[in-house]
């Protein structure tokens, strides 16, 4: 699979498997959109993507996705002029039982792990039909344990 060109969005690229996925991306020439919270972090993931590839085209947002999704996709088309690939990986996870886990903790979770992913996924869509695009949605609670 060629992916030369391909803008792709990384939603979690500051740290983990966002910042690999990232980074693999960039090494085979898509035009990366770096999403995440972090800013020193996300800059940190350019760096890495440019010693992947110093020819990678990068676009950071610092976002959050439980909030800024419309606005994430909307800057990606803005720069780059389509979407080929949008890559949900963002995610949090919570410490503790049912019987220690407060209602803002679990709206948290629910908020990051799903709502955001349903919202990208629905301003992404459009996009992603036009240039017959892909969607990877990542869920992994221990990947960095």
């Amino acid at each position: 699979m060629n992916l030369a060109g391909k803008v792709v969005i990384v939603t979690g690229a500051s740290s983990g498997i966002g910042a690999a996925t990232a980074e693999a991306f960039a090494k085979q020439g898509s035009k990366v959109v770096l999403v995440g919270r972090n800013e020193a972090n996300l800059k940190a993931t350019e760096a890495t993507c440019k010693a992947a590839n110093s020819k990678a085209e990068l676009f950071s947002i610092i976002a959050d996705v439980t909030v800024d999704a419309k606005r994430i996709v909307k800057s990606a088309v803005e720069k780059f002029g389509q979407l080929d690939v949008l890559v949900n990986n963002a995610g949090v996870d919570g410490k503790g039982s049912i019987l220690d886990v407060g209602v803002e903790q679990f709206d948290r979770i629910i908020n990051t792990n799903v709502r955001a992913v349903f919202l990208l996924t629905r301003y992404a869509a459009p996009h992603l039909v036009k240039t017959q695009g892909n969607i990877v949605n990542v869920s992994s609670v221990a990947g960095m344990r």
